[in-house]
């Protein structure tokens, strides 16, 4: 069983990951706690002259302290990776904050507690997914608690936890049942991954309480009918819908319920027929509200129908870093290479391609149409969902790149960055500068000889070398295996494979996107025909630009030079990921981005 390395011991060293991640560390190093603060202590009527932050951290905002939650979780894995004391003292100082601000029955929020009163009396109307921003705060303390071990973040998380398990115990089951059920498209209950946090919880303090707790968030109107063999994705919430798969996973690690586990592997292969070649899903409802987001965004359609899901509000992050978990865990269950083709395509065309290069702050939705344009988060006055879960997405970037288990370390990403494999005494180091070169060079440091496998995906090499001489590998379930005793500075040296290809959307016979390996391409400037293309000559109408770096041009159909360039580098480009390469594509050209906001989610 192969899981990932701690955020610790591996460390990004390229010009893209790196990078962006450490402009988000920037970006919260200079970021005033007392602003981030601000609603807290308002609502706990604590006195503040700190200038109020804007957009969904607004003072009438119904989510704000969100991002106060995700702000905690990104600052603990920063500071455990980086030993930052920076981050560290403003760290332990939100804490400290929200200690002053937390009642003394263990309700903590920006909110007021009042708001929970509204849900349960009206389920659905006049709030705003108070839970969904309770499970951040509570996830920041854990994560507090987990990263920095700060004993106080996990007393005000178990209090929270008891807060809560004190009013669900007041409530009938139909009570219950209508705060949690969340099938209405543009969901105000919407919940969040409030019951895997209880669960990590329960797992810190074996308390069975709060065991139960978490259980209630386990719905069965969505568990119960994935286990059965349902495809119930239509119309519902995806990023709502994503956190209980999470938890599910979650649970049954702990109980070993195989509810949970067949539920979890139907709703994967159901969320493939709705996936876009970035590897990220969600876009508009089937049944939608006329100006809510399910017209453009945020939800799931049908299966294999997303023809006409290139609304401008396809993909929502959000939406990718929760699939990013799903899938980690899912290969923790079983070494499937298909999880870390997924895992990879998702890495760099939507966990990556969330982020700006300007500024390491993300993008809400991730428009893959023709004639697109990149919109990315304000520092001071948007605060989506998706900047929220964008900042703590950067703070762990290094996973999933190298993976391990007993006696062997698994390459899943030709991403430079060295890991440290401390159980086997073991540091390896990456150099490559893939995607723009295709070759990757590992330098192996032991103290003395080990012998250990090393794992690539068998699609993904050309060829291999040690110390220059070529070698003979193993094959097996789709990877090459290499096992023998190596030396200190041993070089293995790798041959990527990688070509152009072509994705096409599924449930559309005219629009393909093209790939090169696992890196999703987009044509900048205005959307030109391609008609023509295909997976047979693709690679010969193509032409690569330059040596170092990945770029090529083509012709459309009036011999016009077309140039594509990897989607995680647009940054203010138009551009145009699904193409139209029949000529016959009926689809409206016009692209306008989807709301963002409560503009989106008002009533009507």
């Amino acid at each position: 069983m192969f899981s990932n390395f701690q955020f610790d011991e591996v460390r990004l060293t390229d010009k893209y990951f790196a990078a962006r991640r450490e402009l988000v560390k920037k970006y919260m190093i200079e970021f005033d706690v007392h602003r981030l603060m601000h609603t807290f202590k308002i609502n706990a009527r604590i006195p503040s002259d700190a200038e109020p932050l804007g957009g969904w951290e607004d003072v009438e905002c119904g989510l704000r302290g969100h991002f106060a939650g995700h702000f905690l979780s990104a600052c603990s894995k920063f500071v455990f990776a980086d030993q930052d004391e920076r981050l560290k003292t403003k760290a332990i100082e939100i804490v400290d904050i929200m200690e002053l601000c937390a009642k003394p029955n263990g309700y903590l929020s920006a909110f007021e507690e009042e708001k929970l009163d509204i849900l349960e009396s009206e389920e659905n109307r006049n709030v705003w997914a108070p839970y969904y921003t309770l499970h951040k705060i509570m996830q920041g303390l854990i994560d507090c608690h987990i990263y920095l071990r700060n004993p106080k973040s996990l007393t005000l998380a178990v209090n929270l936890a008891n807060y809560i398990h004190g009013r669900f115990k007041k409530l009938s089951f139909w009570k219950i049942d209508g705060i949690l059920r969340c099938t209405k498209v543009n969901p105000v209950n919407e919940f969040g991954g409030i019951g895997d946090a209880l669960y990590t919880l329960y797992d810190l303090t074996e308390d069975a309480a709060i065991f139960d707790l978490a259980h209630i968030f386990d719905r069965d109107y969505w568990i119960g009918h994935l286990e059965a063999g349902k495809d119930v994705l239509d119309n519902l919430h995806a990023n709502t819908h994503l956190p209980m798969i999470i938890a599910a996973i979650h649970r049954y690690n702990i109980s070993g319920e195989e509810k949970y586990k067949t539920a979890v592997l139907n709703f994967y292969e159901y969320l493939l027929g709705r996936t876009f070649a970035n590897g990220n899903s969600s876009s508009k409802a089937t049944a939608f509200i006329k100006g809510g987001v399910s017209e453009k965004s945020e939800h799931w359609g049908g299966y294999g129908k997303l023809g006409d899901a290139l609304t401008g509000g396809e993909s929502e992050s959000c939406c990718a870093h929760n699939t990013e978990r799903i899938l980690e865990r899912l290969f923790e269950w079983s070494s499937s290479v298909e999880y870390l083709d997924h895992l990879e395509s998702l890495k760099y065309n939507a966990i990556l391609n969330s982020a700006s290069n300007k500024t390491g702050l993300s993008q809400y939705h991730q428009p893959m149409a023709s004639c697109a344009v990149k919109k990315f988060s304000d520092p001071y006055d948007s605060f989506w969902c998706c900047t929220a879960s964008g900042i703590e997405a950067m703070s762990e970037l290094q996973k999933n790149i190298w993976l391990k288990s007993d006696d062997s370390i698994l390459l899943n990403a030709f991403i430079s960055s060295t890991v440290v494999w401390r159980e086997r005494k073991v540091k390896i180091t990456q150099l490559t500068e893939f995607p723009d070169s295709l070759t990757s060079t590992l330098v192996i440091e032991v103290a003395e000889p080990a012998t250990f496998k090393l794992m690539i995906k068998e699609k993904a090499v050309k060829n291999v070398k040690i110390n220059s001489a070529p070698i003979q590998f193993k094959k097996e379930n789709g990877y090459i295996v290499i096992q023998q005793v190596f030396h200190d500075r041993d070089q293995i040296e790798i041959g990527i494979e990688a070509s152009l290809h072509l994705v096409p959307l599924q449930g559309s016979d005219d629009l393909a996107a093209v790939m090169f390996g696992r890196i999703l391409l987009a044509q900048v400037g205005p959307h030109k025909l391609l008609k023509g293309i295909s997976d047979r000559n693709i690679n010969d109408k193509f032409v690569k630009l330059q040596k170092d770096r990945l770029e090529f041009i083509t012709e459309d159909d009036q011999g016009h030079h077309v140039k594509f360039i990897p989607l995680f580098r647009v940054e203010e480009e138009e551009y145009s990921v699904y193409l139209d390469i029949t000529g016959n594509s009926l689809r409206n050209g016009h692209f306008s981005l989807a709301k963002d906001g409560s503009s989106a989610y008002k009533e009507t």
